[in-house]
């Protein structure tokens, strides 16, 4: 078996919901919960009184021997064989982002096709799902049970103390929630009558409190010797899922007063209806994946799913749509402005409104008393909590004077789990912000290159019309600092931050263009004048410093040779602004060229760390699709062969092909920014 991916996407649906595989044969390990952390989940078969495993270490059963597997859009395809018959297993999650129905829908679907090469008389074909996924960390007692609907059994089980919303931390999973398996036959169980059936073949309800607890479902067949098929449903409850700004939401799919039950019902009913949706936009993908080579599809491929299950989609109280983001893995914030800006590619091709939804909870937080600043802020809480932002703020440790105390126990490595006071609540007077600790020019570009996105894609443009004295305000500060930024945060400050950074100041020019085009569509005729202006200063004295350059220095004060990424550029060539010539970008590309390494292109000159968005951000620099393949190549050679087994790490060392940090963050959306180019081209 040839190793595609890291981690293998199962059963995945937003941050709370993800199940994956991390070995390369299905059967060779247990699955995991996205952070790591194992979550069992069983799948097997008893065949005329012999059990074959095929997802899973099932004990007594003989492991399937997996002879394929394939990543697409919104499954992942597995095969098996032994000398009685062949299988094919899917695990498909239907996260369509231009259908807000489905992608919210909690519910996940296991098919199987199952070929005899003889008669066989007595089948059974299991799904099991161990306690593990009903908590994070915490032991405690599960409950459950069994309902017997219309079409199938349906399954469930949680932790008896449901602990709705009782933290607000990074790499977590929830302790509260109910799972669903729905089958012919289905059963609240436990883990060794579980492994005993393996033996038996006789599913049975057996209930002990001292033995942990699973979920089966189970779809028998007798005397086949054709194809047949079938399914499972696994589905997730959440009592609540968002704090917003006062208010508690459950997920979209739920804003009417439906159910799980009714979810599982619909998945179950409309399952033909949804696999063909799903055909139609994977071969629409596949169609503008066309002039691209397998590498690149296999990025797509793997961001796609991994990204939509990075989000949580709810309405506001007042009906307007909110798509959340969490920053997995790397602090767990929620709404991340510089989560939104790489990650919009995929939504700008097909749902800009989902971007929209994004960027509604920053403009809200940002007229906030509590925020003072003239720039934009960096996030609105951690997940699943939107109670202001939590991104440098002060209060962390007993130093801090009587009015912060140690209020923010927020340290994502000391292990304490945590939620979070309602900083959005918060006077004018307060000061809990730590201004080394921003990110100024970086949140301030992004969200004007957002705004002007989102009406170049055809988005509804009222949200960035409502909120226009926010963007003229975060364009000041940007006409104010923007072209030589002062020693301040970004992105990119994996290894220190930059003083005098110039890829920010790329990012600076190019917001100001989108503000002037913002201004003149909304008839703002002298503030697009002004930023035109400013835009004409910034590019003469930029023009003057680097245009002799073989490339672009990583900092306007560096002395000797330098590179970095200047991803930035990108919208400039996707808008067709024109801002930085095309023989700039040309020596830019070149200089790519001479540094890309076999598992990637280094994000700057002081290290060996990639930044898989960036990469492909950087693509968009040329025209040339064998030069993007060549620098892309990198990325999809470290999905082969890292040896980190987490869902798609954007951030790792390109030396030696270790992770950095973070994990199954929502920003891989940027690795389609290469078909967005493609798109707005025409």
């Amino acid at each position: 078996m040839k190793k595609r991916i890291p981690a293998y996407p199962l059963f995945v649906n937003d941050p709370f919901f993800s199940i994956w595989s991390k070995s390369d044969k299905l059967n060779d390990a247990n699955t995991i919960f996205w952070n790591g952390m194992e979550r069992k989940t069983f799948g097997f078969l008893t065949v005329d009184g012999v059990a074959y495993s095929f997802m899973g270490l099932v004990k007594n059963a003989l492991p399937l021997t997996q002879t394929n597997v394939e990543l697409n859009a919104f499954s992942t395809d597995y095969e098996f064989e032994c000398e009685k018959f062949k299988l094919r297993v899917s695990f498909v999650s239907p996260l369509l982002p231009n259908d807000l129905e489905l992608l919210s829908r909690p519910v996940c679907y296991m098919t199987y096709k199952l070929t005899p090469k003889e008669l066989l008389k007595d089948v059974k074909v299991c799904l099991a799902l161990h306690e593990e996924h009903c908590y994070n960390k915490c032991d405690d007692t599960v409950i459950g049970g069994v309902f017997d609907m219309p079409h199938y059994e349906l399954a469930y089980f949680g932790r008896n103390r449901q602990l709705p919303m009782s933290h607000s931390f990074d790499s977590t999973a929830a302790d509260w929630g109910y799972m669903y398996i729905a089958a012919e036959e289905a059963f609240f169980t436990n883990e060794s009558t579980l492994h005993s059936f393996a033996l038996t073949g006789i599913p049975t309800y057996a209930y002990t409190d001292a033995d942990k607890k699973a979920l089966l479902g189970v779809n028998k067949y007798e005397n086949i010797d054709s194809l047949c098929e079938g399914k499972f449903l696994v589905a997730f409850d959440e009592p609540i899922s968002i704090f917003y700004y006062g208010d508690w939401h459950r997920g979209y799919y739920f804003r009417n007063g439906k159910t799980i039950f009714d979810a599982v019902e619909d998945a179950y009913l409309d399952f033909d209806e949804t696999m063909a949706k799903i055909d139609a936009f994977s071969s629409d993908l596949d169609k503008k994946l066309e002039k691209y080579d397998d590498n690149y599809s296999l990025l797509c491929k793997a961001a796609l799913r991994h990204t939509m299950a990075g989000h949580k989609l709810i309405e506001d109280r007042h009906r307007k749509l909110l798509y959340l983001s969490k920053e997995c893995h790397s602090n767990g914030c929620i709404a991340t402005v510089d989560i939104t800006y790489p990650a919009m590619p995929l939504y700008l091709i097909y749902n800009p409104e989902l971007v929209n939804a994004m960027i509604r909870p920053v403009f809200e937080f940002a007229k906030m008393p509590v925020w003072k600043y003239d720039f934009a802020p960096h996030d609105c809480g951690t997940y699943p909590y939107a109670f202001g932002q939590v991104y440098g703020i002060r209060g962390n440790a007993m130093e801090n004077d009587k009015y912060i105390s140690n209020s923010f126990r927020r340290d994502r490595w000391n292990g304490i789990i945590v939620t979070h006071p309602y900083i959005y609540t918060y006077p004018s007077n307060v000061d809990i912000y730590k201004l080394e600790g921003q990110m100024p020019i970086e949140e301030c570009g992004n969200m004007l290159i957002i705004s002007y996105a989102l009406m170049r894609c055809h988005a509804n443009d009222s949200l960035v019309k409502e909120n226009y004295e926010l963007l003229q305000k975060w364009f000041g500060y940007i006409k104010n600092n923007g072209l030589i930024p002062d020693n301040q945060l970004c992105t990119d400050d994996f290894t220190d931050r930059v003083d005098a950074n110039v890829n920010l100041s790329i990012k600076a020019m190019v917001a100001i263009k989108c503000f002037s085009l913002i201004a003149e569509r909304f008839g703002y005729s002298e503030d697009s004048k002004d930023a035109l202006a400013c835009l004409e200063k910034y590019r003469n004295q930029f023009y003057d410093l680097f245009d002799k350059c073989e490339n672009q220095p990583i900092s306007y004060k560096i002395q000797g040779d330098s590179y970095s990424l200047k991803y930035n550029m990108a919208y400039d060539v996707l808008f067709d602004f024109g801002i930085f010539s095309e023989d700039m970008r040309r020596k830019e590309i070149a200089r790519y060229r001479k540094e890309n390494k076999h598992l990637g292109l280094p994000l700057d000159s002081r290290s060996d760390l990639v930044k898989t968005d960036w990469v492909l951000h950087a693509c968009a620099l040329t025209d040339d699709v064998d030069i993007q393949k060549e620098l892309y190549a990198g990325v999809a050679n470290y999905l082969n062969e890292s040896i980190d087994r987490v869902p798609f790490p954007d951030l790792y060392r390109g030396n030696i092909g270790h992770l950095k940090d973070v994990q199954n963050r929502p920003v891989q959306g940027g690795i389609f920014i290469l078909l967005l180019k493609d798109i707005l081209k025409k």
